[in-house]
């Protein structure tokens, strides 16, 4: 009888299959049971090869030899990871193998790994396909049971071998193409995702850079119990807003010592219904918003949790919906909740648990459903790291919440008239029902964030009961002046929603998830796009903003637009989609994408460029903040310490990294930085040897810092800073 090879796309992961299956003999490489062979890749095992693989003339890089469009794709064993390549390979050709169970992860990339070796390898025996949602052991064991034919997933594979094809013939052609043109010191790297990734960013930054800030002025009366706001009701999109200080203060004028009369009162009952389930980009997101995670980092403790732990089900997934099979397992599933979660349990257990289109929807289920908990009673959460603590509670936590009843609130707006001219409004809310947001409460308040909250106003005042033709006295009347403002920078979570929708500004979840296959990348991919761009120095993060370097704002400028276009690329991301689902052609996939490539080559060659400079590309030294003591300057990092930038127009301001002895943590840094004074200290040695404890704090002259110590108050002065050039 002959036995069947089982691929797995991680060591990890297949240990735990053969554990399952009983594959224990330990083999180099592969582990041997009586029925099975279980190897693995590590990540991706082969690849399209370099250029010059493809063909040797294109070794050198010249824009003559553009563009480069293999006839034949050559693939090659990535070098790092040969000798596994060599191992499967020779497991593949044994005679007692009959066939192949491609158990790599089960989405577009996975199914790409295992194709990949399946081709080079030169293997030609039957595949059957483990497709799972889930590590545990039942898991594993209930995806063996319903192994699929691998050709079920041939358009999978063709999504994923046109994904590949796209990004090396983008990648390749137009790297070349605009370095060369443009003469370039360094390497302008041009990718089908990043590039377009890249120019959202940027046009950001010029947003905010161009913006010319306007004043205005609102003015709120105290009406004793509750206060309103002035507003016009002539404008309507920012009717709070008087445009002048004249008029505000003629406005003010007429306040004085009036009346307000009650014109409207409205009160409806309103509903909001609990938050959609997580896919990987609104769970990145929503890590990012609270817990200043990157995309990276929250996929690494996804995967984790998924792989390792067995908490979560699979977290490479773009739906937010759950499969209606699943309902049946859904008790289980609560049940094996960490007892934290307990009090949430209760209501639950007293009402059937809710079949809603929400969270069970089949038209919305793809390749895989929502992130959940699996069934199966997390172990030893407290040797956990913190992130995937914190992941798999906000996972819990949601899983929870579809489960509640909508919350209600009773929403009331009254508007009231000063004389002819003013109007003024409030709006008030009251709830009636907390509903899922009870899973929210004051115990975990770091859970209250705008996903979870809503944006009706938790924060409205409550109103007390008026009627038309009341009256009101002002008590006072405050009149404010505000600044507009810019659009924000971008952080990873606004701009992995903006990668979602390929820049679309879409706020409701339902539509966002409508366009899912139109966005930039995948799931899966968005957070190596975003750290790639910050490897190769077209961004950088400066706490939680993502900011554009110079070379990244010199790249986008130099691009055709077509290649910067998140719109273009989210299109050619809905054609993969299609190819996968069997609803487009691979080979004419493939077609237009080279005709796109070969019409960019050519506008590149016959355009008219000057070439770029290397301190054009060189990335701006990032900056820490304003500087508490000029307040003009940014404050910069230097070798030994953290100084203004405007030290040559004399400011002296300077934290230094290593200040008496003691090497500064990153919080007391921060705070210096930021005009304050630390928290108490251990460990500061005196110029006469003494340890003492102490606050660190800004110099009364602003030039320094000094210490104070805890007991004697007894200041230690930093040393002036006549070389602060040199140190900063």
């Amino acid at each position: 009888m002959k036995k069947t090879l089982v691929f797995a796309e991680k060591p990890s992961v297949g240990r735990d299959i053969a554990r399952i299956i009983g594959a224990s003999r330990q083999g180099k490489g592969f582990l041997e049971g009586e029925r099975y062979v279980v190897t693995w890749g590590v990540g991706h095992l082969v690849c399209l090869g370099e250029p010059d693989v493809q063909n040797p003339e294109w070794k050198k890089w010249s824009l003559a030899m553009l563009p480069m469009l293999p006839t034949e794709w050559k693939l090659i064993a990535i070098p790092q990871t040969k000798d596994q390549f060599d191992i499967v390979s020779d497991l593949v050709r044994r005679d007692d193998i009959g066939d192949i169970v491609n158990a790599a992860d089960a989405g577009r990339e996975g199914e790409l790994i295992f194709r990949l070796v399946y081709a080079h390898a030169g293997c030609t025996k039957p595949v059957r396909r483990l497709w799972i949602s889930s590590m545990t052991d039942e898991g594993i064991r209930q995806g063996f049971a319903e192994l699929k034919p691998g050709v079920e997933y041939d358009n999978l594979a063709a999504a994923a071998e046109c994904r590949s094809r796209a990004d090396w013939l983008v990648g390749m052609n137009f790297t070349r193409a605009y370095t060369k043109k443009f003469n370039t010191d360094s390497v302008l790297s041009v990718g089908r995702v990043q590039t377009p990734t890249l120019a959202m960013v940027v046009r950001r930054h010029h947003e905010i850079a161009n913006f010319k800030p306007v004043d205005y002025w609102e003015i709120v009366a105290d009406l004793g119990d509750f206060s309103a706001i002035w507003f016009d009701p002539r404008e309507k999109t920012t009717p709070t807003r008087i445009p002048t200080i004249e008029t505000a203060r003629a406005i003010m004028d007429r306040l004085r010592g009036s009346t307000l009369d009650v014109t409207k009162v409205t009160t409806s009952k309103k509903k909001q219904p609990p938050p959609l389930l997580y896919d990987l980009t609104t769970l990145q997101r929503e890590a990012n918003s609270r817990y200043g995670y990157t995309a990276a980092q929250t996929l690494a403790a996804a995967q984790s949790l998924y792989e390792q732990r067995k908490a979560l089900t699979y977290p490479r997934t773009d739906s937010r919906y759950l499969s209606e099979d699943l309902y049946k397992t859904i008790p289980q599933r609560l049940a094996a909740l960490p007892p934290t979660y307990g009090p949430y349990l209760a209501p639950l257990r007293q009402e059937k648990l809710s079949k809603s289109k929400r969270i069970f929807d089949n038209a919305q289920v793809s390749d895989h459903h929502a992130i959940i908990p699996t069934e199966q009673k997390p172990g030893g959460m407290m040797g956990w790291k913190p992130e995937e603590q914190k992941i798999y509670d906000l996972v819990a936590r949601r899983f929870l919440a579809v489960f509640y009843p909508d919350h209600e609130y009773l929403a009331t707006s009254v508007t009231l008239q000063a004389g002819k001219e003013d109007h003024f409004r409030a709006n008030g809310r009251v709830t009636v029902k907390v509903g899922w947001k009870t899973v929210y409460d004051k115990t975990a308040p770091e859970s209250r964030d705008a996903d979870t909250t809503g944006d009706e106003g938790d924060d409205e005042q409550a109103l007390p009961e008026m009627k038309k033709g009341d009256t009101r006295s002002v008590k006072d009347a405050k009149l404010q002046v505000r600044q507009t403002k810019p659009p924000p920078a971008y952080t990873e979570a606004t701009l992995l929603q903006a990668m979602e929708t390929a820049g679309k500004l879409i706020d409701d979840d339902e539509l966002r998830q409508a366009m899912k296959d139109c966005g930039l990348g995948t799931p899966a991919t968005r957070a190596e796009t975003i750290e790639k761009l910050i490897r190769v120095g077209y961004m950088l993060r400066e706490k939680k903003k993502l900011m554009p370097t110079s070379k990244g704002i010199q790249l986008v400028s130099l691009v055709a637009p077509q290649v910067a276009s998140p719109e273009l690329t989210g299109s050619w991301e809905k054609r993969l989609s299609d190819v996968a689902r069997g609803k487009a052609d691979a080979k004419q996939f493939m077609t237009d994408i080279t005709s796109f490539v070969r019409d960019i080559v050519s506008s590149v060659k016959t355009g008219r460029f000057e070439t770029v400079r290397r301190e054009d590309l060189r990335p701006p030294r990032p900056t820490f903040g304003t500087c508490p003591a000029c307040g003009k300057g940014n404050i910069i990092e230097g070798k030994r310490g953290f100084g203004c930038d405007r030290f040559r127009e004399g400011c002296s301001y300077v934290v230094w990294k290593e200040f008496e002895g003691l090497a500064l943590p990153q919080e007391a840094i921060d705070a210096l930085i930021a005009g304050k004074a630390t928290k108490v200290l251990r460990g500061f040695k005196t110029s006469d040897g003494r340890a003492v404890d102490g606050r660190i704090r800004m110099r009364e002259d602003k030039t320094g810092i000094e210490l104070v110590e805890s007991k004697s108050k007894a200041k230690a002065k930093s040393p002036k800073s006549a070389g602060k050039e040199e140190a900063v």
